[in-house]
């Protein structure tokens, strides 16, 4: 029963289902070029909203960055005050991958936005260094790994265990490739042919695939120019939330 009360505290506060607080479902495929302005950091503070302010003043102190950012040391994001806005709960202390868009003199965060922890965000970091690089980027990346409640909540990823060795297939219409995530928990897949994809992912038998996530059952679209992110949550086999 506490397992399940703590499950609808988590749900409720979901960006998914909160009433006010909506996001565009997306197919996870983007071009890079389109990405926000991104960083790697720490959280130093997490201020207070002005009176007449709906955003909270987040510091970060910056060990890497990504785009056109350049190289600043400290970073200042503000991310909304209401959860119902979609604010993001940052906490002092963690190290998080930053997403945010420009707004006059202002960056700005929310759950809406590729911002996460750093440990869950192995496979995009890894992408990002190889475009910044000159490298090949992967078609499709992501993280496999355990969390509480995986895709209900951005304070649920905090406790994310990265999985190794987990096999992961990109099945296509004509042929599939294998590959196992790394012991970061992140997986890629380089120089796929053009092709509509769909993954399987090969669990050990304690473990299962969230019952809310779509991943495994959505399609991947190859193309030049884009790359397709597929986060794959796990939880441990007992949990009542499992199939």
């Amino acid at each position: 029963m506490l397992k399940l009360i703590q499950f609808v505290l988590i749900f409720g506060s979901c960006q998914c289902f909160g009433f006010a607080c909506s996001c565009i479902d997306s197919s996870g495929c983007s071009n890079p070029r389109d990405a926000s302005i991104e960083f790697l950091g720490k959280v130093i503070s997490v201020g207070t909203a002005d009176r007449d302010s709906e955003y909270i003043p987040v510091d970060f102190s910056v060990s890497e960055t990504f785009g056109t950012l350049g190289t600043a040391k400290t970073i200042t994001v503000k991310t909304p005050v209401q959860d119902t806005a979609c604010a993001y709960p940052f906490k002092v202390g963690v190290e998080y991958f930053v997403s945010a868009s420009a707004s006059r003199h202002d960056l700005l965060t929310s759950k809406c936005s590729r911002t996460q922890p750093a440990v869950t965000a192995a496979a995009l970091i890894r992408q990002l260094r190889a475009m910044k690089a000159g490298r090949r980027r992967a078609q499709i990346y992501g993280f496999v790994g355990t969390e509480p409640y995986p895709g209900v909540s951005p304070l649920s990823r905090l406790s994310a265990k990265p999985l190794g060795s987990i096999s992961v297939t990109a099945v296509g219409q004509k042929s599939r490739f294998v590959t196992s995530t790394k012991p970061d928990g992140s997986f890629e897949f380089i120089g796929l042919p053009p092709s509509s994809y769909h993954l399987e992912v090969k669990l050990p038998p304690d473990l299962f695939v969230w019952f809310a996530s779509s991943t495994l059952q959505r399609k991947f679209e190859v193309r030049p120019g884009v790359t397709c992110e597929a986060d794959i949550g796990l939880y441990p086999k007992g949990d009542p939330f499992g199939r």
